[in-house]
């Protein structure tokens, strides 16, 4: 029930109840708009907790990914890689074919030494042509004494016709062993140069690879590193940020206490002074005092409450805005790394094609090698099937010297008339002498070469060799493609956790557009905390100068009921009381009772 207003107190009274009126429905229009965004707040809530999933997300594949840019399986293939390099280099530096070179060269020299020794045999063959043709004519003259010497000229003439041919043979094989051993000899080290230049070519350009491979691998484990330890302080950020958002309670609880009080300050402008509600207001004056005194706390406690938010919301989106910058950079770097492990696996696919170019040439330089081992083998016939017809020749001669014996003992028998028949006998007695000693020679010399030897080396080095070659490259294959593996998925590892990052930053940079709803908001709460101060200064003008009424109960109950110690030290402020709180609590704890967004 309100009591009449005293006559002399008028202004106090119309002021009281005008505040009243002007109080109406205030706290109502705040919270209102408070309450009118809380499908924002929750909307936000629900970001932050996807943004923390998100984040965790990303910082599990950004650890996957430095753990595979870093592991032993990395390691251990690009070890074994350099191994597989060194023994290519070994392969391709170990010549087969000196001495070859060498015996080529020796049976060369020999097939010279034949065409000389087959002159002698040219001379010798003349000889005993013109013998056996003397022989012919001697006995024609000797008549029926001379009728057995015919026989003598026809088997010389015949086995100088052996010895004519199977020089010829050998003439011709000579030659030919002399243009083989040349041509075999001189391709030899055309190989044995490429070779070489082959190997040293391909240990450096392939070294070098390996070398550019090694560093994109370091330069990789660096950055893949980074990436992880940035995830993880950007989950730790997110965490934060949710963390924040219990600041949406604290302002809610700091704005309905507000309400509560601006509602009941209503309710003691509207009662008057000494009413059954209780407020013990000695007189208007007094009355008049503790509504303004609790208008000046609203006016401060929304004032702060308005302070807070801006400044948490302002907090928000610098933490948000900082979290989208990191993450973008995060992807970058992730984006760069996937295109620097590409160019790892095109350093590795060089090395791949180069391995193959090297390959072929040395499979080619194999292939000649085999042929170099057809030829020594075809020079190795050739010696024996020499030797062979030599031994031909030395049958021969011994026919001839056998024959010239028995000529000899029946010239002798003839007597006077077979005298130049025994000559003629011990000439050609003496040629087949000297064309035993001619075999000799020749046998000596084609004995000087060891034919088995050059058969021997055109097989059994170039197919272990082929063995050892084909080996490293399998080796070297395996690797590689082990080492373009591992790379592929570090790749794959880092488009995913560059694509998770700028998903995640568009997604950041959208909630921090839509914080843009606590501009109504605080503008609302501006416009209260303006009608708070309008209303306290009309209380104020209509007040004794230096009236101070500031221990209203309903002041005292509003101490009580603050679960806040911001809201305590808003309050004390205000009315200047001295607390046990302080503003390090006030700024940096938001105290009990505080549930969680």
């Amino acid at each position: 029930m309100t009591s009449p207003l005293p006559e002399d107190n008028g202004l106090v009274p119309d002021t009281a109840r005008q505040c009243a009126i002007g109080l109406e429905g205030l706290g109502d229009g705040f919270l209102a708009s408070f309450h009118g965004r809380e499908n924002d707040f929750l909307r936000l809530g629900r970001d932050l907790e996807g943004f923390n999933a998100k984040a965790a997300d990303v910082s599990r594949l950004a650890s996957e990914l430095a753990g595979l840019t870093s592991g032993e399986a990395l390691a251990d293939a690009t070890a074994r890689l350099t191994s597989h390099l060194g023994r290519l280099g070994d392969t391709c530096n170990r010549s087969i074919s000196g001495n070859d070179v060498t015996s080529l060269d020796a049976v060369a020299g020999m097939g010279l030494q034949l065409i000389d020794n087959m002159r002698d045999f040219t001379r010798l063959v003349k000889h005993l042509t013109m013998l056996g043709i003397a022989t012919r004519i001697e006995s024609a003259r000797l008549g029926s004494q001379g009728m057995g010497f015919s026989t003598l000229s026809d088997d010389v003439e015949k086995l100088a016709g052996k010895i004519a041919s199977s020089s010829e043979k050998i003439l011709f094989r000579s030659r030919e062993l002399i243009g083989q051993c040349r041509d075999a000899a001189k391709s030899l080290e055309e190989m044995n140069v490429a070779r070489n230049a082959c190997s040293r070519s391909a240990t450096d350009v392939l070294q070098a690879d390996l070398a550019a491979m090694e560093a994109l691998q370091a330069s990789s484990r660096e950055t893949a590193s980074d990436i992880a330890d940035e995830a993880q302080s950007m989950v730790q950020s997110v965490s934060e940020a949710v963390h924040s958002m219990q600041f949406h309670d604290i302002i809610r609880q700091q704005l309905e206490h507000v309400a509560e009080a601006a509602g009941e300050a209503r309710a003691m402008a509207l009662d008057g002074p000494m009413t059954e509600g209780g407020h013990n207001a000695q007189s208007w004056e007094e009355l008049g005092g503790w509504v303004k005194s609790v208008l000046v706390l609203q006016e401060s406690q929304l004032g702060n409450a308005r302070t807070r938010f801006g400044e948490a919301m302002q907090s928000l989106s610098s933490g948000l805005s900082g979290i989208a910058l990191r993450v973008r950079n995060m992807a970058a770097r992730a984006e760069a790394l996937a295109a620097q492990e590409g160019g790892q696996g095109g350093v590795l696919g060089r090395m791949d094609d180069e391995m193959r170019q090297i390959a072929q040439a040395l499979r080619d330089h194999s292939a000649l090698e085999r042929r170099m081992c057809s030829v020594m083998r075809a020079v190795s016939a050739s010696i024996s099937d020499m030797s062979a017809t030599v031994a031909e020749i030395e049958e021969v001669g011994s026919e001839i010297e056998l024959i010239a014996i028995n000529a000899s003992v029946k010239a002798a028998h003839t007597g006077e008339e077979g005298k130049a028949l025994g000559v003629l006998a011990s000439a050609i007695q003496k040629l087949s002498v000297d064309a035993r000693m001619q075999t000799d020679r020749i046998l000596d010399l084609l004995g000087s070469v060891d034919a088995s030897s050059l058969e021997l080396a055109g097989v059994e080095a170039y197919e272990d060799s082929d063995k050892e070659f084909e080996q490293v490259l399998a080796d070297l294959d395996r690797d590689v493609e082990g080492i373009k593996s591992l790379e592929s998925q570090a790749s794959g590892l880092a488009v995913k956790v560059q694509r998770m990052a700028s998903a995640l930053s568009d997604e950041i940079s959208g909630a921090i557009e839509s914080l843009s709803f606590q501009y109504g908001l605080l503008d609302d709460m501006a416009a209260a905390q303006d009608r708070f101060a309008q209303l306290v200064g009309s209380l104020q003008s209509v007040l004794p100068p230096g009236a101070e009424f500031s221990q209203s109960p309903k002041l005292r109950e509003m101490l009580e009921r603050y679960t806040m110690d911001a809201e305590r030290l808003v309050h004390e402020n205000a009315l200047g009381i001295t607390s046990g709180v302080s503003s390090a609590q006030s700024e940096g704890e938001y105290g009990d009772n505080v549930e969680l967004f």
